[in-house]
């Protein structure tokens, strides 16, 4: 009788692992993703994120997949082709859902910051304004969620550095015909990068904004250096290998400057 329900026990255990491999969860095709992004295979990467998100449109995982591959794939594309707009167009069309349905959330702020971000770019100085104050807004929202999470230091280190380097004249223009006062700070857009390093010693990205915060001070010696540190760091997606690539040719392009004219 034990000998017959052992046998029992063993064929229903080998049913149901059977019908598991048959039927993978969803979670499967975010980890595969996950593998071809890590691989930089992006386009492997994107077909799995799209079957997980058809599988579940309202996941949080799948959501935060969908809206980095495309803006992934926006920042590849920049100024090559056509192609970087519509990318950076669907990230945000993911980016609003997670904002719906995730709104507490540090990384929904950062991403649905960083994917409006993007646009800036396209639009004219009126757009750039509204998306700008929106940015802001949701940066400060995420680090109000977590105030450990290292990339929002990143965006605001890059709005200081920029709001730094506009002339009076561009800053009295913005002031008199959209009534808004811009304004930044390198030696604030260089401590939000380093806090950004604090909390998170591997985000690349704030050791390659350092780099073009220091080249807006004129500070050769530690430019260099960031790049340094961007070249060292392993990359973990194409969008960190590409960055690190631009690094080499920056360090190249730098190092045989004079000091004081690398900017």
């Amino acid at each position: 009788m034990e000998s017959k329900q052992a046998s029992q026990f063993f064929f229903t255990i080998l049913f149901g692992l059977i019908v598991f491999f048959s039927y993978p969860p969803k979670e499967n095709h975010i980890a595969k993703g996950d593998y071809y992004y890590q691989v930089f295979d992006n386009e492997a990467a994107q077909k799995e994120y799209e079957q997980a998100y058809k599988e579940s449109p309202g996941s949080y995982t799948s959501l935060l997949r969908m809206v980095r591959i495309h803006n992934d794939n926006g920042r590849i594309h920049l100024r090559k082709d056509s192609i970087s707009e519509m990318e950076y167009k669907k990230a945000i069309s993911y980016a609003d859902s997670l904002v719906h349905y995730y709104p507490d959330s540090a990384e929904t702020h950062f991403w649905y910051a960083l994917a409006k971000g993007s646009l800036i770019p396209f639009v004219g100085v009126r757009e750039k304004i509204a998306l700008g104050k929106e940015v802001r807004s949701h940066i400060q929202k995420s680090l109000e969620y977590d105030s450990s999470f290292s990339y929002p230091y990143v965006i605001r280190a890059i709005f200081e550095r920029e709001g730094a380097q506009l002339s009076w004249l561009e800053k009295g223009i913005v002031r008199v015909v959209f009534g808004e006062n811009l304004s930044g700070s390198l030696e604030a857009s260089e401590q939000y990068l380093k806090t950004a390093l604090r909390h998170d010693s591997s985000n690349s990205f704030a050791n390659y904004e350092l780099f073009w915060t220091y080249k807006a001070m004129g500070n050769k010696s530690l430019a260099l250096t960031s790049l340094e540190e961007v070249i060292k760091h392993v990359p973990k997606n194409l969008r960190e290998k590409q960055q690190q690539d631009e690094a080499r040719l920056h360090l190249t392009e730098v190092s045989s400057l004079p000091s004081g004219q690398q900017r």
